[in-house]
């Protein structure tokens, strides 16, 4: 077990195992290259979170793409594949990082560059789809119950 100071929880204490290492950081937070997945309790539903191991910041709200997205199909380049140390997607964990704004109704998925693990390696990395229909801003809880791109 490790600790992980956060800003949101205080320090969480993480299986060694969820820790991932990302070479290239996520896309905005280069510097920061090691990554804790981990689950909190909110009421009834446990969220999964994706938080820098080196600062108190970033700390992704992330969702496994099929909960939000079930007809999600990742389709990743072979040179990508190469990169995670694969030789298909069946082989790796995807997390989609999520944006939370003040209402649920307008939460929005990222399905186009989702953060992809292999927790063979314990390695990880932002990739972005070769998926053309798959937006950076993909809504699953639309006001008028159809989930979709923002517009």
């Amino acid at each position: 077990m490790i600790d992980i100071n956060t800003r949101d929880f205080g320090i969480v204490q993480v299986e060694d195992d969820a820790v991932y290492e990302f070479p290239d950081g996520i896309y905005g937070f280069e510097e920061d290259t090691k990554f804790a997945v981990f689950s909190r309790p909110f009421e009834d539903i446990s969220f999964l979170y994706l938080q820098s191991v080196q600062n108190l910041v970033p700390c992704f709200l992330v969702f496994e793409p099929w909960d939000l997205y079930p007809d999600y199909h990742p389709n990743l380049s072979q040179e990508e594949l190469e990169a995670c140390q694969v030789e298909s997607v069946e082989e790796l964990i995807f997390l989609v990082i999520a944006t939370v704004p003040s209402s649920i109704e307008n939460l929005s998925i990222n399905v186009k560059s989702p953060v992809v693990l292999n927790p063979k390696t314990k390695k990880a990395r932002q990739v972005i789809l070769q998926n053309p229909d798959y937006g950076v801003k993909y809504r699953p809880f639309q006001r008028d119950g159809k989930a979709g791109p923002s517009c």
